[in-house]
């Protein structure tokens, strides 16, 4: 029979516990709603990728109810519960009795709340239940956003001493759907740390397995991305005869020509990298070559669907990320087409001005009687950083809220690349072959996974 770690995730209510297990496991299990016991039931998932159950948990609603019910069957076995307690701890119980199968427990405290004795008291029903306790302190960047940084810095301490004089020293400062990997390669390392000799042994290989599951699907993604800028170079070239390019009319259709090819090969992109992580939440444990075989075939499905449609179907809760990191490329490469919406991108006319900025953007070589249009490796820059944006979106955030990362959020990420990608040495993407664009790629990702903000 194959050994598994049994992982409860408790805490109050709402505090974001089946969004920390979907990020755990990169993939939407559970149901996450802002509203208090979404979770109603104890439901274990096996991942057998770490060889281990996650226990969803309801939270804790009457935690003061409930020690007074425990302290006294503790004094008393035979005692039985009044009957108007009854109705109050039909969530706290069913918590304790998934505590009662764990090995470790994680105790997930949202930063947005003050520990006042309810928590204590919760935090007191756990240990009596499991010892191996991580602490979890969620929604950091929320309360940021919403708080000076010395009033969260205070929330913090304010936490950390409650769990300290409960002897939880392991405390990890977490965003359940947002952060960097480098802090949930903490967590699960908290966990192992905490596991006795036998169940680490076993624990250690599984964390092997998913870590490199993660790095084989992020190479494939860069070597997509990779196939993308190698395109770019090869077919995103349009020439043109002297005398045509005096034509304005005639410009402008190779301009269009050139914006077409280049957004063709960015949409696959995007449609194809889109459906590599959405498959791999679906199967969480399939290894990357299985992966590729139960993707969609990109071309029938885009064609049968447009643009907007065929990212639509792949996207899932990423849909304004993929438009916020793309819309200045497509406007850029349709020719300027004013404020477009990620709605109405799809029955934009590609180059339908035919490209002002075109002609700022591409390399215009006079050979002769002909003149070539192509795209300028500054260009190819822009279009990689928004790749990387892309799979750094789709690999680490957004798995647990059960909703789109914002246009915010996408700029966000954007800007975090851009200035990592500055700080590298340049590349000349003329003359890069596949190999090296995919280890540039791999190294920008590498520098921002490093980043604990």
């Amino acid at each position: 029979m194959t050994k598994k770690i049994n992982i409860a995730i408790a805490g109050h209510t709402n505090t974001g516990k089946t969004t920390l297990i979907r990020t755990l496991m990169k993939t939407s299990i559970g149901e996450v709603d802002d509203s208090p016991n979404v979770t109603k039931k104890g439901q274990a998932y096996y991942f057998d990728g770490l060889q281990a159950n996650f226990i969803d948990t309801p939270g804790f609603q009457y935690a003061s109810v409930l020690m007074m019910y425990l302290d006294a069957l503790n004094e008393n076995p035979n005692f039985k519960m009044p009957q108007n307690w009854q109705p109050k701890l039909v969530y706290d119980q069913d918590a304790v009795e998934a505590l009662e199968k764990s090995d470790v427990v994680l105790y997930v405290a949202s930063l947005s709340v003050v520990p006042d004795d309810s928590y204590k008291e919760e935090i007191n029903i756990i240990l009596r239940k499991c010892q191996k306790v991580v602490a979890v302190l969620n929604q950091y960047r929320k309360q940021l956003e919403a708080s000076e940084k010395s009033a969260v810095k205070k929330r913090i301490d304010q936490w950390e001493s409650v769990f300290k004089e409960q002897g939880i020293e392991r405390i990890v400062l977490f965003d359940a759907h947002w952060d960097s990997p480098v802090k949930l390669n903490q967590l699960y390392h908290n966990i192992l740390e905490i596991l006795d000799s036998e169940q680490k042994s076993y624990f250690v290989e599984g964390l092997k397995r998913f870590e490199e599951r993660q790095r084989e699907i992020r190479q494939e993604a860069c070597s997509m991305l990779a196939s993308f800028i190698e395109d770019c170079r090869e077919k995103a070239v349009v020439t043109i005869s002297k005398e045509d390019f005096k034509n304005r009319e005639k410009q402008d259709e190779a301009k269009e020509k050139l914006a077409r090819i280049i957004n063709g090969g960015l949409i696959e992109f995007v449609y194809y990298v889109c459906d590599l992580y959405k498959v791999a939440a679906e199967y969480p444990t399939t290894s990357k070559d299985q992966l590729l075989l139960k993707m969609q075939p990109k071309v029938h499905l885009l064609n049968r669907l447009g643009f907007a449609g065929g990212i639509a179907a792949v996207a899932g809760g990423f849909g304004a990320f993929i438009f916020g990191i793309l819309g200045a490329s497509l406007v850029i490469f349709t020719g300027g087409l004013g404020a477009v919406t990620a709605a109405g991108l799809a029955a934009a006319p590609i180059g339908a001005t035919a490209g002002a900025l075109i002609g700022s953007l591409a390399v215009f070589s006079d050979d002769g009687d002909i003149v070539t249009i192509k795209i300028e490796p500054e260009q190819m820059t822009i279009l990689l950083i928004k790749g990387v944006s892309i799979i750094w979106g789709l690999s680490n955030n957004g798995y647990g809220r059960g909703r789109e990362l914002s246009l915010n959020e996408s700029k966000y990420i954007e800007e975090r690349v851009c200035r990592i990608q500055a700080s590298c040495t340049d590349t000349n993407w003329h003359q890069a072959n596949k190999v090296t664009i995919i280890k540039y790629c791999e190294k920008i990702l590498d520098l921002i996974e490093k980043e604990i903000e």
